[in-house]
């Protein structure tokens, strides 16, 4: 691993963030293409939350942990009325032709360079649970200090442990008037519409991973790419068993005179 790679993993690990395993920038574009991808079908287009026609009118929007802004880029260019902020603690945009996206560089552990009640809609992919507990509340109130009151959060990824939890982080929030969840179950390896799809995925994560994982679990690299083809082998089947949880969350923002409000429903 590199000089740059390590000093890069502190500096996250000293902001409460996990570190980002892989060194290829390209590889780290095609891995969040693949994933993008992904969850735009699984959960049926970029936008999950009730902003459509607010968005074709013209409101303001922000990707929060943005890296390369795929998702800002896309929908920006779906929505032209709308102007779109893009925000992370590096940022490296993958369009900037489009003249309706800022993209802003920052501290993302701390307040972020937006006024109060900034935004009608605010989207994170996967990446936005990638934090460190100790962090997680802070950085939803923060969230929630530049949403609209009645705007939208929308957030995605494998449900696990701080996903499967959220809506209780979000209603310990006090700041939400509801919150909407829908969970996909997708099978991993041959024979399924999106197995083979995804289990190439996880394989690209984990073989990027893997300076971080021989290090974290104290084996070799050839021990690593052993354990690797077996899980290949064990996944890539017809009738695989194996699945995994997906959950797309919305929650909105009360208004100041609002009654606290702990709805919680699912969407499908």
């Amino acid at each position: 691993m590199s000089h740059r790679s390590q000093s890069k993993q502190h500096e996250s690990i000293s902001k409460g963030d996990f570190p980002n395993p892989f060194d290829d920038e390209e590889e780290i574009i095609n891995t969040r293409l693949y994933m993008h991808s992904f969850y735009e079908y699984l959960f049926n287009g970029n936008v999950g939350a009730p902003v459509h026609e607010k968005l074709r009118n013209g409101a303001k929007a922000l990707e929060f942990r943005c890296n390369d802004g795929i998702w800002s880029s896309e929908v920006a260019a779906e929505y032209p009325n709308s102007e779109f902020y893009a925000v992370d603690s590096i940022v490296s945009k993958f369009n900037d032709e489009l003249n309706n996206i800022t993209f802003i560089g920052c501290d993302i552990s701390k307040k972020l360079p937006f006024p109060d009640d900034e935004f009608d809609y605010i989207f994170s992919d996967d990446r936005f649970l990638l934090m460190e507990k100790r962090t997680f509340q802070e950085v939803l109130l923060e969230i929630f200090r530049i949403l609209k009151p009645g705007g939208w959060l929308e957030t995605q990824n494998i449900d696990y442990d701080t996903v499967e939890n959220l809506e209780n982080y979000l209603q310990e929030t006090e700041k939400t008037e509801s919150i909407l969840y829908r969970i996909e179950e997708t099978k991993i390896g041959n024979g399924h519409t999106s197995g083979e799809f995804l289990l190439q995925t996880i394989l690209l994560f984990y073989r990027n991973s893997r300076d971080l994982m021989t290090s974290f679990m104290n084996i070799s690299s050839k021990e690593f790419d052993d354990l690797l083809k077996n899980l290949e082998s064990e996944l890539n089947v017809e009738d695989s068993k194996i699945t995994l949880r997906h959950k797309q969350v919305l929650a909105k923002k009360r208004s100041a005179h609002s009654e606290i409000s702990h709805t919680v429903s699912s969407t499908k």
